[in-house]
């Protein structure tokens, strides 16, 4: 008998493009301002409690994480029963797609946004729907209207852009449909609201959140999801037993109680992102999305005036050069001409600036 794994292998699966994250250096000496990771380290507390929590790898955690839904339900004002823990935000969506939809069911989703939600629709066997913004970023309110989705991934503040859609344009969705929508909400704590308000009016909606760019544990992978109690039980049936392991619930505990440390370090970042993107505007001209997170979306601009694809590409090259990763993206119309610019410490991103300066000077032509 001969045994080929090719052959068994269902086609969705052999022909599914796998998604691509952001790249990591292992060696030092490099600016890292491309997968948007808080810049500065954790609150001291979450290495004490993962060292306590050590002690006990032994035994298996808790598997719905109650001391931590507690306190999360307790910072909204909702009741414990309405709060699911995942691995991280990409499990809390990998588990949405799986309770609410069929093989073969359209999911839609705003595009562009994180290219993991393809990859999550595909390996279930559900069809992509995706709904394409406007120009400008601008929120696509007319084509809500004729989508044959039957689940909705809406990603509030966007990535790659930043630019955030306001609770009016997400109440005329929900108004308009009633199929399960889940906000990813990875950088709300960057921006002015949050949809977890809305929930109580509309059953449909949930509101998935990550630990990783808010509390600086992308490394530990924890997130959670907020939604109407009735629909809890049904995703508690598709999740994971033990999704989430003890030493990643003891840091989460952690980070979620230490509210000062965290308003200190988004203060500190959200005047370093303004300062930058005034910058990027005023010195360089580049046109600069208005941005609610923890990073930057521009495009720059050659000495000639040029705002393009080849534009942005020499340039991440150049950085690349520099020893500076940023993200650029050639998959899309709307951002294949621009660069997303993770916020990084003042020092990083005054390191970044002399770099600029310097790509300006040799752009510039000769007199």
């Amino acid at each position: 008998m001969s045994f080929s794994w090719k052959s068994r292998i269902p086609a969705r699966v052999a022909n599914a493009q796998p998604y691509v994250p952001g790249e990591q250096k292992n060696d030092g000496g490099w600016i890292k301002l491309n997968t948007n990771e808080l810049p500065y380290p954790p609150s001291p507390r979450v290495a004490e409690a993962v060292a306590d929590a050590a002690g006990r790898l032994r035994l298996y955690p808790d598997p719905s994480g109650t001391p931590v839904r507690d306190v999360i339900a307790s910072r909204f004002s909702i009741n414990s029963d309405q709060v699911m823990l995942g691995n991280g935000c990409d499990d809390i969506l990998n588990i949405c797609v799986r309770t609410f939809t069929e093989p073969g069911d359209p999911v839609g989703y705003l595009d562009p946004s994180y290219s993991l939600y393809k990859n999550l629709i595909i390996n279930h066997g559900a069809r992509l729907a995706p709904i394409c913004y406007d120009d400008g970023f601008g929120f696509p309110m007319a084509r809500f209207k004729s989508t044959p989705a039957k689940m909705l991934i809406l990603t509030s503040p966007n990535a790659p852009s930043g630019v955030a859609f306001s609770s009016d344009q997400l109440a005329s969705v929900l108004e308009k449909t009633e199929c399960p929508t889940v906000i990813d909400e990875t950088y709300a704590d960057f921006s002015t609201w949050t949809a977890i308000d809305l929930i109580s009016k509309y059953p449909q909606l949930l509101v998935a959140r990550s630990f990783s760019k808010t509390f600086g544990l992308a490394g530990l992978r924890f997130g959670y999801l907020i939604g109407s109690p009735d629909v809890m039980p049904y995703l508690h049936r598709i999740r994971d037993v033990y999704n989430v392991d003890r030493l990643a619930q003891a840091g989460a505990l952690a980070a979620f109680l230490d509210t000062e440390y965290y308003r200190l370090k988004h203060t500190e970042l959200k005047a370093t992102r303004n300062r930058f993107s005034d910058l990027l505007q005023s010195q360089f001209g580049w046109t600069v999305y208005p941005s609610s997170t923890n990073f930057v979306f521009a495009i720059p601009k050659d000495a000639q005036g040029n705002e393009n694809p080849t534009v942005a590409r020499d340039l991440y090259t150049f950085l690349v050069a520099h020893r500076i990763l940023v993200r650029y993206f050639d998959n899309h119309r709307l951002i294949a001409s621009g660069l997303r610019i993770s916020i990084g410490t003042p020092d990083e991103m005054e390191k970044l600036t002399q770099i600029l300066l310097e790509w300006k000077r040799q752009d510039k032509p000769a007199s």
